[in-house]
């Protein structure tokens, strides 16, 4: 049992093997739990869950007593704002919020941002966005059920979290830490869009730039790996830019 648990919240399309890996990289300190979020049976589709708010509700119940110890939240692309969204439901029913918010590969949320994919696109059409942001090959994705799946599962996130707040509807800033990762070259969340995170912190957001594009703990695991233990066990290893 690990000194404090990391809930891994996995990017839209994905599952809990996005953090296959993650135990053995992080250590014993650490209790790594990844969270399946809702479209994860066979056919890539959930009746429980159609919009952000419902589901973060059903995991702050489905997590209990979890978040009641000592625990961190990380969330990559649509984790990220999953993450944040329960982080946000933690303090208004002023429960314990994670030591620490940690972000990758999301724009800070009240800024108006596209991934560049919507639900209505064509099974082609998010094949290619899916290709163009991950770096891998289209035949390495897998047989075609396999794939169907991948899509159906990444449309019905992509409907999930559409944006329906107004960009300028920012509430107060949360009591604590966020740290921004991001890619040096992705191509869906610049700098400037990282940065935005520190407007929802009162405590300090530090960003730190990874090499690689919008799957960065993939393509640079060393880097990845090295800066996150340093990040849950004290200070960072590289840089970092400190706002808040």
């Amino acid at each position: 049992m690990g000194e404090f648990i990391l809930f891994g919240f996995h990017h839209a399309g994905g599952s809990i093997a996005a953090f296959s890996g993650w135990q053995r990289a992080l250590g014993p300190q650490v209790e790594v739990v990844p969270v399946a979020l809702p479209g994860r049976g066979r056919d890539g589709r959930s009746p429980r869950y159609r919009d952000l708010d419902t589901l973060v509700e059903a995991l702050a119940q489905d997590l209990g007593s979890g978040l009641s110890g000592r625990h961190v939240l990380y969330g990559h692309s649509m984790g990220a704002l999953v993450a944040y969204r329960l982080t946000r439901l933690l303090a208004r029913r002023a429960q314990r919020l994670p030591e620490k918010l940690i972000v990758g590969a999301f724009g800070a949320p009240h800024l108006r941002q596209s991934t560049g994919a919507t639900e209505d696109m064509t099974d082609s059409e998010l094949l290619r966005w899916l290709v163009d942001t991950s770096d891998i090959h289209a035949d390495l994705l897998g047989g075609t059920e396999r794939l169907a799946v991948m899509l159906a599962r990444l449309r019905e996130d992509l409907r999930i979290i559409r944006p329906r707040r107004p960009a300028q509807d920012i509430e107060a800033p949360l009591p604590c830490p966020i740290h921004v990762f991001t890619g040096t070259r992705d191509p869906l969340v610049d700098r400037a869009a990282a940065a935005g995170w520190s407007r929802h912190t009162s405590a300090g957001c530090t960003v730190h730039a990874i090499p690689g594009g919008h799957f960065f703990p993939r393509e640079s695991k060393r880097d990845f790996f090295g800066e996150l233990r340093s990040v849950l066990h004290g200070e960072s290893a590289l840089t970092p830019n400190v706002y808040g």
